[in-house]
């Protein structure tokens, strides 16, 4: 009986696999090229889970997380608010309006808050400004976690009802939007604008005398009297005839060189409220003021009065004193000087 033939393709019910060469791929089978394929595949994937893994999550931080950590301060809500109302105390030890803050501070109505970037206690506490028709701001501190001492401290102001397009340009040095100046070489003018009876009307006065005398003839300084609110309010009690001679005398004594004598004698006889025109005409005589130039002078004051009123709006003063410095730069009498050294710096010697 013949044998039979076995089978070139192996042992019948075996799995045959044909490889064949892939053309122009370096002698290399499809299978190994397959193989390699997933060999890079896998390569880039780890690269990809290397450089793109997920971060750490930290959820449930009762005080926030620094780098995936949650935070663990020293001290907590309750000890940093109590030291903030110790802080809050101590303001009355200060000589300023905030000696009132712990009277007025609504503590029950504190927002207490951990910052765990800097590791300090935030604390924002409103309270009560007496002095504005009991307005609620906030103040606000930030107290070390370490030992609770306080590291900085700020308080909320009321907001300007009106804004304008004036800048301030330096310290105490405010450029008057829409105003040129008055001149591009000195001397420069300077005026003082104030109603006679403000708070701290006198106290200007000599501010601009000692400024006429500091700066010699770099400046040249003037003196414009209104009656706004502070003359209006004894209009009631004195008159406003009687009430404005003290305006009247000081803007004719104003034009004498002698007009710091008069400033001086004047302020001993002035308590705030006007003065008869005798005893004005009396301060006059003391301070050796030319007699007759100051009669000329008040028989016409009316005019020159009005003209300064008109002064004051142009530029816009809403409360005196203030200077006007060079037609263009508003300042208060503290900072006279600044302004005026920023003006003389901006024009030609």
């Amino acid at each position: 009986m013949p044998s039979k033939k076995k089978s070139a393709t192996g042992k019948e019910g075996e799995p045959v696999f044909i490889l064949r060469p892939a053309i122009k791929n370096y002698g290399l089978d499809y299978l190994h090229i397959e193989l390699m394929a997933i060999v890079v595949i896998l390569i880039a994937l780890a690269f990809a889970l290397a450089y793109f893994k997920p971060g750490v999550v930290v959820k449930s931080c009762a005080y926030g997380a620094v780098n995936g950590t949650c935070a663990l301060p020293v001290h907590n809500g309750t000890q940093a608010l109590a030291a903030a109302e110790r802080v809050i105390a101590s303001y009355s030890t200060i000589n300023t309006s905030f000696s009132l803050l712990p009277y007025y501070a609504l503590v029950n109505e504190s927002k207490v808050a951990y910052l765990p970037d800097q590791s300090a206690w935030f604390i924002d506490v409103p309270y009560i400004d007496p002095f504005l028709s009991n307005t609620i701001f906030n103040f606000s501190m930030l107290l070390s976690d370490s030992n609770l001492s306080l590291e900085n401290s700020f308080s909320t102001m009321i907001k300007p009802v009106l804004y304008t397009n004036n800048t301030v340009v330096a310290p105490g040095t405010v450029s008057l939007y829409g105003e040129a100046l008055c001149t591009t070489s000195k001397p420069v003018p300077v005026y003082l604008v104030t109603d006679p009876y403000a708070t701290g009307a006198m106290p200007a006065l000599y501010s601009a005398l000692n400024a006429s005398r500091r700066f010699g003839s770099e400046i040249n300084m003037s003196y414009d009297f209104i009656f706004a609110g502070s003359s209006i309010s004894l209009y009631s009690g004195y008159g406003a005839a009687n009430t404005q001679l003290l305006g009247q005398y000081l803007s004719c004594a104003s034009r004498q060189s002698d007009f710091r004598d008069f400033i001086s004698n004047l302020s001993i006889a002035y308590t705030g409220v006007p003065l008869s025109n005798s005893t004005l005409y009396d301060v006059a005589q003391g301070s050796s003021l030319n007699i007759s130039s100051l009669d000329a002078c008040l028989s016409n004051s009316v005019t020159s009065l009005n003209y300064q009123a008109k002064v004051a709006e142009l530029y816009h003063v809403i409360t005196t004193p203030e200077f006007i410095v060079n037609c263009k730069y508003a300042t208060i009498p503290q900072t006279l000087d600044s302004a005026i050294n920023y003006s003389l710096g901006q024009t030609k010697g």
